[in-house]
């Protein structure tokens, strides 16, 4: 058996343990939830309550964080400007397509980025946990060992199901064709491509939401979803029995007594004498009929425990409750900073974890590229969008004390204003360059530079005492 088999026989068995959960939590995040309790003879009108009543809070918690990790440059500390492999993430167009990879690592606790040749370049390309199971000996390797990835279903020549897999480990990348469901079966496998991806180890990259503390944890309970999928469905139970409660009980029900129903003669069943709507009113002639009503259902109840079950949620996903909530008006920058200070922590830990995985992403790039000077660059480092809540007056005047009484260069606190991107620094650094040469050129013509800042022969300025 060749060691492509063999790395696709184990990455196999590694598979089957982890994606019926994965599976669950995509399914979750797409609102194929588990249907709240619903009695076996119940009606149409009651299941399509129970249909109703699926309020999806989970992408919202997912989408909070990955909004604000957002990558715009790959820079050394004794440079300012982005260094060479920067190219590859803007040829691979990975503004836009970087988000995909944050997503994924916090939906399911691990994404997966592969570097490549390609025909202009090195290619890099994000992959869903959903397709690839990556595989390392050591729990806390920093690079795996090898990696299988589904490509999809294509059909014999006897007309039967192939599966398409793909097998990276140190040296190549291997193609296996697989009899569909024949997983152990290794020697009715067949190997149709072997190609050298040119990296001196498995092109494959894990972008970790958090890092395993024991050897059977499985990604998804590393991810942000897991946690949180009882209280989803808690909240789906709360919202139907609301619904139930509006439909059957909020309505006031009227009553009468001392009057008698009549009944059909036909099947003796009673017949419906009075019908309650905004435009009718009841009317008999016996006056000894008396008309009453039941009190209405108070949903304050059901909305105050739906209200503590979104609470819970924000609390575990460490995210600020007016972003499911709402109701912050009229607050101080200082109250919303302090409100999403846990949400920076998080975003923060998260920079740190995704960072270093773009790195590795970057440099294995370069290593396919042929730049050794690149790939032994560990100094240079990825440089994130600051998507803190802060007041812009503030900041600036932060930074401006910053500047005249710490000494520290104007230049340096471009980046940090916010909203302020890298094409933005380079620019105002443009603009302020051709100012200073347009400055130097005025003082020539004028005689001003020479006078002020040509020495004489005893090293003194000219016009100096």
């Amino acid at each position: 058996m060749s060691d492509a088999r063999e790395l696709l026989l184990t990455g196999l068995a590694k598979r089957k343990r982890e994606m019926p959960e994965l599976i669950r939590v995509d399914k979750y995040m797409r609102g194929v939830q588990d249907m709240p309790y619903m009695p076996k003879k119940a009606e149409a009108e009651f299941r399509t309550l129970v249909a109703r009543s699926l309020e999806n809070w989970l992408p919202l918690i997912v989408g909070v964080v990955a909004q604000n990790l957002r990558v715009e440059g790959y820079r050394s500390a004794d440079n300012p400007d982005d260094v060479a492999p920067w190219g590859y993430w803007d040829a691979n167009q990975m503004d836009s397509r970087q988000n995909a990879v944050h997503r994924s690592a916090l939906t399911f606790g691990v994404g997966y980025v592969a570097a490549l040749p390609g025909d202009n370049g090195p290619a890099i390309r994000p992959m869903s946990p959903l397709s690839v199971t990556g595989m390392s000996e050591e729990l806390d390797a920093e690079w795996l060992d090898a990696a299988i990835r589904f490509l999809g279903n294509v059909k014999g020549e006897n007309g039967a199901k192939l599966e398409r897999w793909e097998v990276w480990d140190a040296e190549t990348v291997s193609e296996i064709l697989v009899p569909e469901g024949e997983y152990e079966r290794a020697d009715k496998w067949r190997v149709v491509r072997e190609d050298y991806h040119g990296a001196s180890r498995c092109p494959v990259v894990p972008f970790r939401n958090r890092w395993a503390d024991a050897p059977d944890t499985r990604p998804h309970e590393l991810g942000e979803v897991s946690p949180l999928i009882p209280i989803q469905d808690r909240l789906n139970e709360t919202t139907l029995n609301m619904k139930i409660a509006e439909s059957y009980s909020a309505f006031r029900q009227r009553w009468a007594s001392g009057i008698a129903i009549p009944r059909d003669p036909k099947t003796g069943l009673p017949i419906e004498t009075f019908r309650a709507a905004v435009d009718r009113m009841w009317m008999v002639e016996n006056k000894d009929v008396k008309f009453g009503e039941f009190g209405q259902t108070d949903l304050s109840g059901y909305l105050s425990s739906r209200e503590a079950a979104i609470k819970s949620m924000s609390a575990i996903a460490q995210v600020p409750p007016h972003y499911l909530l709402g109701g912050m008006v009229n607050i101080s920058a200082d109250a919303l900073t302090a409100a999403e200070s846990g949400l920076a922590r998080k975003v923060h830990e998260r920079q740190t974890m995704f960072g270093e995985a773009w790195e590795q992403v970057l440099r294995l790039a370069a290593e396919i590229d042929g730049k050794s000077a690149s790939v032994e660059d560990t100094s240079a480092r990825i440089i994130w969008h600051d998507a803190e809540a802060r007041s812009l007056s503030q900041t600036v005047d932060a930074l401006g004390k910053l500047s005249q009484m710490l000494g520290v260069p104007a230049e340096a606190l471009w980046e940090r204003v916010p909203g302020v991107t890298s094409f933005d620094v380079a620019a105002w650094r443009t603009a302020k360059e051709s100012k200073a040469t347009v400055d130097l050129v005025a003082q020539l013509m004028t005689g001003q530079h020479t006078s002020d800042n040509v020495p004489d022969d005893e090293g003194a300025p000219v016009g100096g005492e």
